[in-house]
């Protein structure tokens, strides 16, 4: 293996643990992300993405009525900041 390989682990290792209300509402709901994306009808990439907090989701409401539906929550139930990834406690 690269030294920079060795690097970028070792980085990985370092940095906190972060989670995403995205994935954390996607597991609550007992959904994988290709179930996530079929039943939204998006790319699993365009899923791992929101997850990761690479991309803030971009939905009409229809389509939020429907992220709602999937994951089993009122649109009111839905934390305010979706897309921000906060550290975990563990």
């Amino acid at each position: 293996m690269s030294a920079q390989y060795d690097s970028m682990q070792k980085e990985q290792i370092n940095q906190p643990r972060r989670y995403s209300v995205f994935k954390e509402l996607r597991e609550e709901a007992g959904l994988t992300q290709e179930q996530l994306a079929y039943n939204l009808k998006k790319a699993v990439s365009t899923i791992r993405r929101w997850e990761a907090g690479g991309e803030e989701p971009k939905m009409t409401r229809a389509e939020w009525a429907d992220y709602c539906k999937v994951v089993g929550k009122s649109f009111d139930e839905l934390p305010q900041l979706l897309g921000i990834l906060t550290e975990s406690q563990g």
